[in-house]
């Protein structure tokens, strides 16, 4: 984990102007705490949750008052059994003054505002009014795909926003990873694109893995989870064992 906490690091500090270009504008002052937030962003592409909470933990050690990363904690955590970890970083976020806010997060609070009410609130609207006040921010649309993927459950409007996402950041892979996810039907060309962006990164090999043993491809399916445990990931090993139990039957 902590490989991919200081890859994510370094790839930001790398290309600092394709990050602004990615993130929408926030209130902290703090450039570490903006630091570990866009890491955190990043991490969460490659599915490596531990890193993000980790991650965002760190940025709001330097700003407890770092409102998108309260916000951005809060949406991701609402589909956790365990609903104190919504709640308590959406209150948290609202807490803070409003006058203190980017235009951007002033639209975003009104998100929270409806998800404190109830944490099944429908908040596509407020998604689409960010994406209407920040076309080109490739941001607005990664928290489209996650909203219509893992929470609405509106597949097709969550492939439209993984298409404007690697349109807007085609640089930053994991958009492809995501994208992927949400339409199997371009996935093994997503994946692809993500592989070349981030060879060394194992979760591109489970990725793929994963869309081969959706289409009972089981050969390849081993062969790619094994290299994402080979290269360290743990949980592929397990699955990787599962495509070959498959293939023999």
């Amino acid at each position: 984990m902590k490989t991919l906490i200081s890859f994510a690091i370094l790839f930001l500090a790398l290309n600092t102007s394709k990050a602004q270009d990615y993130f929408l504008p926030v209130s902290t002052t703090s450039d570490e705490a903006k630091k570990n937030y866009q890491a955190a962003v990043m991490s969460a592409q490659h599915a490596d949750l531990t890193s993000y909470r980790e991650l965002m933990s760190k940025a709001l050690e330097s700003d407890p008052e770092f409102f998108m990363a309260l916000a951005h904690r809060g949406i991701e955590s609402l589909n956790s059994s365990n609903l104190d970890l919504p709640k308590g970083n959406i209150q948290k976020a609202l807490a803070i003054s409003e006058a203190k806010l980017t235009d951007s997060e002033k639209i975003l609070r009104k998100a929270l505002v409806l998800l404190d009410s109830d944490l099944k609130a429908d908040i596509s609207g407020v998604i689409k009014e960010l994406q209407a006040a920040y076309p080109t921010t490739a941001q607005v649309y990664e928290f489209g795909l996650f909203v219509n993927y893992f929470y609405k459950k509106d597949y097709a409007e969550a492939v439209k926003n993984g298409e404007m996402l690697v349109k807007l950041a085609p640089e930053f892979g994991g958009g492809y990873n995501m994208l992927g996810y949400a339409n199997m039907k371009v996935a093994k060309a997503s994946f692809k694109k993500y592989i070349k962006k981030f060879p060394d990164e194992p979760n591109t090999y489970d990725s793929m893995g994963e869309y081969y043993m959706n289409v009972k491809d089981y050969k390849n399916s081993a062969k790619y989870y094994q290299k994402a445990a080979d290269m360290g990931l743990e949980v592929s090993q397990e699955r990787a064992e599962e495509a070959r139990k498959l293939l023999v039957q």
